[in-house]
């Protein structure tokens, strides 16, 4: 054992150095060089035994020594080994007593008992002392006395402190668990926006190849097989990309400590390919992407690349069978816009409002600083604005 981990340890179990102490400097006082002192040395001695307390009652230790001590000089007019125990019981009451002035009072009834003490222990035969005698007596009580004070008084200053400096690593410990909370929670809402996005898109083509699929087999039998064929195709395709992307999602969201890493799947220069499925599902789709190519944040683009998505969705599950839709993209040194429009039913369109796609879409463009609004356009159809800025997040 290390002598930090030795002094720490003991520091835990106080009694283990008080009572040795204690029982030392009464057997100093009853035993060994108290004898022939009349009572004086054993009412010392047997307060000695309070200072066992000192560290839990230090100003009781204190009252019962100083009493002890008072009544002593009574019969006996000379210095004891066992008063070394007054100093003792000082040095507790200012490292441990919590109470200003209960030590400044002790700190006063030391400086009597110095005076007390230059006037009885240098009387011999009943002389009254000289100035000299009593001056030196007093000074060296009182020197002792407030070098006791003085060193309980800093390590009260140091307990104190390393007191302040546990509470202030308990409170910093219990702010970086909050910290861990929240981020915990903040990425689980961003695995739970990106599976909504996955999904919805996903089973909304299903969906439509699905309905068109049955709607072909049903008024044209003849070309049924060739219009089911390529329905499936787009079903299996769009269904294996949704899979991957929630088996990815889900190991996440079980393992955070995996080290697999929420990393962004799409951006603007995906857009082609993500227009593309929507065409296959049926949906025509005219994709414009207006100014040059530029680096951005990975959270961005793919912020972009969510808002389309979503915005496509909703176009394939509420424009209408025969609703086409225009993505307008353009790319500014200052700012990134996204339009997308559709000429569907626009305002007749029903909702359960029970989705989570235009507030999901909103979320993910304030995080950027950005705002988007959607509703029915004037002449029909419905419409997504998105605007983000881009200076100053590259």
């Amino acid at each position: 054992m290390s002598e930090g981990s030795v002094y720490d340890w003991l520091q835990r179990r106080p009694l283990l150095l008080d009572v040795p102490l204690a029982v030392f400097l009464a057997l100093l006082g009853l035993v060994v060089l108290g004898e022939g002192q009349g009572i004086g040395w054993a009412v010392v001695g047997l307060a000695d035994l309070a200072l066992i307390w000192r560290r839990s009652h230090p100003a009781t230790a204190f009252a019962v020594v100083s009493i002890a001590l008072a009544i002593r000089v009574v019969p006996t007019s000379s210095l004891l080994p066992g008063d070394i125990a007054f100093l003792v019981a000082l040095y507790s009451l200012a490292a441990y007593d919590r109470r200003r002035a209960v030590r400044l009072a002790g700190l006063g009834v030391a400086a009597l008992g110095s005076a007390i003490a230059g006037a009885r222990f240098t009387a011999v035969s009943g002389r009254v002392p000289g100035p000299g005698e009593f001056i030196f007596t007093f000074v060296a009580c009182a020197a002792a006395s407030l070098a006791a004070w003085a060193l309980g008084d800093l390590k009260r200053a140091r307990l104190q402190r390393l007191a302040d400096l546990q509470d202030r690593a308990e409170r910093v410990e219990r702010e970086r668990e909050q910290a861990l909370r929240l981020a915990a929670q903040q990425e689980r809402a961003a695995i739970a926006r990106e599976m909504h996005d996955v999904v919805a898109h996903a089973l909304s083509v299903i969906v439509v190849q699905a309905d068109g699929a049955a709607y072909a087999a049903e008024r044209s039998p003849e070309g049924a097989l060739a219009r089911s064929v390529g329905a499936l195709e787009t079903i299996g395709s769009t269904a294996r990309d949704a899979l991957t992307e929630t088996r990815r999602l889900v190991g996440v969201l079980r393992d955070p400590e995996s080290g697999v890493e929420l990393a962004p799947t799409g951006g603007v220069a995906q857009l082609d390919d993500l227009v593309a499925g929507v065409r296959a599902a049926g949906v025509p789709v005219t994709l414009t992407v207006r100014g040059t190519e530029r680096a951005r944040p990975v959270g961005l683009d793919l912020a972009a690349y969510r808002v389309v998505q979503e915005a496509l969705t909703n176009v394939i599950k509420h424009a209408g069978p025969a609703a086409g839709a225009v993505v307008d993209i353009e790319q500014t040194d200052e700012v990134l816009r996204i339009s997308v429009c559709d000429d569907g039913v626009g305002a007749r369109s029903v909702d359960d409002g029970r989705g989570h796609g235009l507030p999901g879409m909103r979320e993910r463009v304030a995080v950027h600083g950005g705002t988007l609004t959607a509703g029915p356009r004037a002449g029909g159809g419905f419409e997504v604005l998105a605007t983000m800025p881009t200076e100053g997040q590259r």
